[in-house]
């Protein structure tokens, strides 16, 4: 006990110490701390085609990113001060006195461990960042300088949106219907409403961007449109990252753009488990054949696609597979820069912010940006409205007030049931039931194939052979960013592997989960607490879709398949070393997983023993409270849902409109 607790101690020292040098060094921007310098050193060696970089300067750049955000400072600076104990207990010097050559045998030591390794994984982050945002290595990766335009169109309708920082003073508004949220549900809704003559007020948290702010600077955009800086993350048996937007326009301006359907046995069984007998595809038909026209769906073009088209088709059909195509986008126009996930610099995607607010603002409805919902104006259970407040031009606090007949929360599947619940909703089923469409992804490296990587479209085909059994495969390509901030490699396998991202293939797949997770209150505002248990049946589904997709490699040829696990990745050459891998004994934490389609938590039910809205969308048990969005879905899809989301949201939308007008002013 005395041997540890003096280790304990020490460790303690060692962290103060390195976390005082680190905030007293970095605070002088010309000289970060000794750790982070050193950290910089042994992380990024010369390649064949990257030089090393200045590691003083790298290790610069990471003290700005962290300056001013007390909470991200100190935490690094935690790492770090760890990171120098480790070099002591096992090189016998602190890390940042350590030689370079031991200081890398270290992180390759520490990088495929439990706890230490995902520690370093943290650690890491800033630095990968510095090191693959410099706008000369990606240069030299063959990634294109992004164009974004000095000057755009101006048009009437944005005379309709008003920022939080142009409100003097509060503001008390009188309206039909208060909307809150712009992404898919919200923004159609808003636009089905306005169309038939309502007044509508609509509520974003989140600010008003154009083209122009769609500049391909990653940190920028994240910050801009991602809510808590894309670090929303499941957490249960695997770790699992859910990123979500806050912005005009919500996770369909940093969605790819995939338009689908709802399946038909999905339909199918809503109508058997749920009672929701109007939703069939005779029904719905108008409503999909409207949002498709919205949306200006079509075929992604073969050139945009890519070279990884042509792998996926070659090896698919060597495997004997037939249901191979180019995916329908919104898109039309699109010219290939592949920044979906970080805002369409040319307007091609025709992302809520592009498409259905413009149109409801032309038709008469306003738009309230920066301001989050707080309160629920309420008649018992009758809801009358909301409060919403946001941050003025001199900084303080300014309070919108919208009196409505009626309210549609859109908040997404993983803010809504915060406000319903906060707001007086008692349902069982609220924040419950959550799916995900759990994806992975699969490297290949072709040394003789010039991807294109960054200047092509990031999901453009697909396979659906296996759609009905649950598991979709489409498109993933990442930004070069994105291939350095994701593996888990440290020293000269990182730089070998960053060296090869214009030959690495990348390609991915969803599964139609039958695991559900629950949403509740956050350590803060922004981040929801997120659990998530993946059962048995999809980790079966899961792990076929790994090896499907590495089987598709192997048979297109590749050199190398790279299967991406969150403490190493594996490489396997030949399909004897796929069947040994896959032989062993795996859980779901061992794989790189993400999720982009959180469903289900305000689910569509007849019955209010089974869900939390009734067919119409009105929230069971009270009156003028309506959900239109992501949580609406009572089950997985097994497709992308946009599609589907503003299907639902028009049609409801429009059943309420109906119900107002009949009941006049």
């Amino acid at each position: 006990m005395a041997r540890c607790g003096q280790g304990q101690a020490c460790l303690l020292r060692l962290c103060q110490h390195a976390r005082m040098t680190e905030l007293t060094d970095s605070a002088r921007a010309d000289h970060p701390g000794p750790v982070s310098v050193a950290f910089a050193e042994a992380m990024f060696p010369a390649g064949e085609t990257l030089p090393a970089p200045d590691a003083t300067a790298l290790a610069t750049q990471v003290a700005g990113y962290v300056a001013g955000r007390p909470l991200l400072r100190g935490l690094l600076s935690l790492g770090l001060g760890w990171l120098e104990w480790r070099g002591l207990r096992q090189l016998g010097s602190r890390f940042s006195r350590a030689a370079v050559a031991p200081r890398r045998a270290l992180l390759d030591a520490l990088a495929p461990t439990l706890i230490s390794g995902l520690l370093l994984r943290l650690v890491s982050l800033p630095f990968r960042a510095a090191y693959v945002l410099d706008s000369e290595r990606a240069a030299r990766m063959g990634v294109p300088r992004i164009q974004v335009p000095e000057q755009i169109e101006t048009f009437r309708w944005q005379q309709q949106i008003t920022r939080a920082a142009e409100l003097e003073e509060d503001q008390t508004l009188d309206a039909d219907v208060v909307v809150i949220g712009t992404g898919a549900g919200g923004a159609a809704a808003a636009y089905e409403l306005a169309s038939r003559g309502l007044a509508v007020v609509v509520v974003e948290e989140g600010d008003w961007h154009d083209r122009r702010h769609f500049n391909g600077d990653l940190p920028d955009m994240i910050r801009r449109l991602y809510r808590g800086f894309g670090a929303t993350t499941a957490l249960g048996n695997a770790l699992i990252p859910v990123p979500i937007g806050r912005n005009v326009g919500g996770t369909t301006t940093i969605n790819s753009g995939t338009c689908m359907r709802t399946p038909a046995p999905v339909l199918k069984r809503w109508r058997e488990e749920f009672g929701l007998t109007d939703l069939d595809d005779a029904t719905l038909a108008p409503w999909f054949e409207g949002v498709e026209t919205m949306l200006r769906v079509q075929r992604a073009e073969r050139r945009h696609v890519g070279p990884i088209g042509n792998i996926i088709e070659q090896g698919a059909r060597a495997l004997g597979l037939e249901q191979l195509h180019a995916l329908q986008r919104n898109a039309a126009g699109c010219d290939g820069q592949g920044l979906c996930q970080f805002g369409c610099p040319t307007d091609a995607k025709q992302s809520t912010n592009v498409s259905y607010m413009p149109r409801a603002l032309e038709r008469g409805a306003f738009l309230f940006t920066g301001l989050r919902a707080r309160r629920l104006l309420r008649d018992g259970q009758h809801g009358r409205g909301i409060e919403a407040e946001g941050r003025g031009a001199d900084g303080r606090t300014v309070r919108l007030r919208v009196n409505a007949r009626a309210t549609v929360v859109a908040m997404g599947s993983l803010m809504t049931p915060r406000f319903l619940r906060d707001n007086g909703v008692r349902n069982p089923h609220l924040g419950r039931h959550l799916t995900l469409h759990p994806c992975g992804v699969v490297n290949a490296v072709f040394p003789e194939t010039a991807l294109r990587n960054g200047r092509t479209i990031p999901q453009g085909f697909g396979i659906q052979d296996f759609a009905d059994e649950g598991l979709m495969f489409e498109g993933g390509t990442v930004p070069f960013a994105g291939h350095g901030l994701l593996n888990t490699l440290y020293g000269e396998q990182f730089v070998r592997f960053t060296e090869r991202y214009p030959h690495t293939a990348y390609f991915g797949f969803m599964i139609r989960d039958t695991s559900e997770g629950r949403v509740r209150r956050g350590p803060h505002r922004d981040l929801p607490w997120i659990s998530y248990h993946m059962n048995d049946t999809d980790f079966a589904l899961f792990l076929r879709g790994i090896d499907t997709l590495a089987r598709i490699y192997l048979a297109a040829g590749a050199e190398e398949v790279l299967l991406p696990g969150t403490r190493r990745l594996i490489t396997v050459r030949n399909t004897r070393e796929l069947e040994a891998f896959m032989a062993r004994r795996h859980r779901p934490r061992d794989f790189l997983m993400s999720a982009y389609h959180p469903l289900g938590t305000a689910r569509l039910a007849a019955d209010p023993a089974q869900g939390v809205c009734d067919p119409d969308h009105r929230v069971h048990g009270w009156q003028g409270l309506y959900v239109m969005d992501g949580s609406n879905p009572p089950t997985s899809l097994g497709a992308n849902p946009q599609v589907t989301l503003m299907t639902l949201a028009s049609r409801a939308a429009a059943r309420l409109a109906d119900t107002l007008l009949e009941q006049g002013a």
